[in-house]
């Protein structure tokens, strides 16, 4: 309880190192903007029954963006210190004497930053004694090595909880912070035949903002052994076009590609392959994307963005619709539009379709032959061009029947084509991401093998 209340105090400490240095330098800036992110974070791992690590995290970053004359000076640290803090501020300040002038360099409008803090429940800090935080590790890590004998090893049990500061302030006599909690417990086994050489490793995890709303140890243990087994006895496949599944796991990571594509940043410098595509359907009409950031306990709420802005909800996709960039400040003023308060990322993204009650069983019966993608390898996008391709790995399902495992193979196309061949998402949406998207259905992908 003691670390909780010391927690508590630092937020009351913070606000004042922001609140003094404000105070010394707006009489020699224009406009500054200070961000201060405090973290106390415990990790724990366990292998093979033992306690390997334990590690104690105490972090800290102070931030500063200066503007004088429209010359932007940035700086950061590690360090709370006062001597740090003022060296932080100072190097910012002579950064922006050595910009070029920007007419659209500045703090939000001052609209965007008057707003009351909404408590999104994100704070949930735990109190667990050590022997039962390695206790959740060792038993997440001995379901999975029971399950079956062909388990062989383990790469560990994972436990991880954090509390978080976040806390702002401006020349404009705006102040805003908020606490955020955040757990996962994981786990990584090895697998292989006893008549095999190959061995397999995959993993399985829950994170949460709630200790009490994590996976059990006994289900991420088993989920993790079957997700290995599974995996035994892979072979390549010839080249070819089939209709892929991407399970809820992976799939997120195309709308992640996609949420890259429609950011400011590469709005204004022409840099994405959706430049011309606003308000034009780029998905099936049955697909909507909403954002929501003020979900509670959510994991990608958040009251206010990077620079302060007020975060609020919007469609990203509505009947399949591109409806909005994701802008911030600077972006904003760039394209003239207005600012959608997306300084440091996306928020909660919620999948709002029709077909809420489409199971992921009924999502292979629909596919009926095909293959299904469990892991990708790589980061082959292409922003610029929109072109796809990534290692990966799964199994091959024909007439609605597991056939054999996958591996050492690459899926490609170009980004645009897939939005539009999502054929169906079933409902096993995954939690642990802010992108909470289920499983997709591509009517068609190149597989390129052997």
């Amino acid at each position: 309880m003691n670390e909780i209340k010391n927690f508590l105090e630092q937020e009351k400490k913070i606000k004042k190192i922001i609140l003094k240095s404000i105070n010394k330098i707006k009489n020699i800036i224009d406009e500054a903007f200070i961000r201060i992110i405090k973290t106390y974070n415990t990790g724990i791992v366990v292998r093979n029954g033992k306690t390997e690590y334990i590690e104690f995290h105490d972090d800290a970053e102070f931030f500063i963006s200066v503007y004088s004359n429209y010359k932007q000076g940035t700086s950061l640290s590690k360090d709370l210190s006062s001597d740090s803090i003022k060296k932080t501020i100072f190097s910012a300040i002579n950064i922006s004497k050595y910009t070029s002038k920007d007419k659209c360099s500045g703090l939000p409008e001052f609209d965007l930053l008057k707003y009351k803090i909404k408590d999104l429940n994100l704070f949930h800090p735990i109190n667990l004694k050590l022997k039962d935080s390695i206790k959740l590790a060792y038993l997440t890590e001995k379901f999975a090595l029971n399950y079956n004998s062909k388990i062989i090893n383990s790469e560990g049990g994972y436990f991880n909880s954090s509390n978080s500061i976040v806390s702002f302030g401006n020349t404009k006599g705006i102040f805003g912070s908020y606490k955020f909690s955040n757990h996962s417990l994981s786990t990584c086994v090895l697998a292989k035949n006893s008549n095999s050489k190959k061995i397999e490793r995959d993993y399985y995890y829950s994170n949460s903002r709630k200790l009490s709303t994590l996976k059990s140890p006994k289900i991420i243990g088993i989920n993790c052994a079957k997700r290995v087994l599974l995996k035994l006895n892979s072979r390549k496949i010839i080249t070819q076009k089939c209709p892929v599944i991407l399970i809820s796991d992976v799939a997120y990571s195309i709308f992640n590609s996609f949420s890259k594509s429609i950011n400011g940043n590469l709005v204004y410098k022409k840099s994405t392959f959706l430049l011309n595509d606003l308000n034009k359907l780029i998905f099936p009409k049955w697909m909507n994307i909403f954002e929501n950031p003020h979900i509670k306990k959510g994991i990608g709420s958040c009251p206010f963005d990077d620079e302060g802005t007020l975060t609020a909800p919007r469609f990203i996709i509505k009947n399949g619709f591109l409806k909005t960039w994701l802008l911030n400040s600077y972006t904003s003023k760039k394209l003239g539009l207005n600012n959608t308060g997306h300084s440091g990322g996306i928020y909660n993204w919620i999948f709002l379709n029709k077909n809420n009650n489409f199971s992921f069983k009924k999502l292979l019966k629909f596919m009926n032959t095909g293959l299904v993608i469990t892991d990708l390898m790589g980061d082959g996008v292409n922003m610029i061009n929109g072109n796809y391709s990534r290692g990966a790995s799964g199994y091959f399902i024909k007439n609605n029947f597991f056939k054999y495992s996958v591996s050492e193979i690459t899926i490609s196309g170009n980004l645009k084509n897939i939005f539009k061949n999502i054929v169906l998402m079933s409902n096993d949406y995954n939690l642990n991401q802010n992108i909470q998207c289920g499983s997709i259905l591509i009517s068609e992908m190149n597989i390129s093998g052997k």
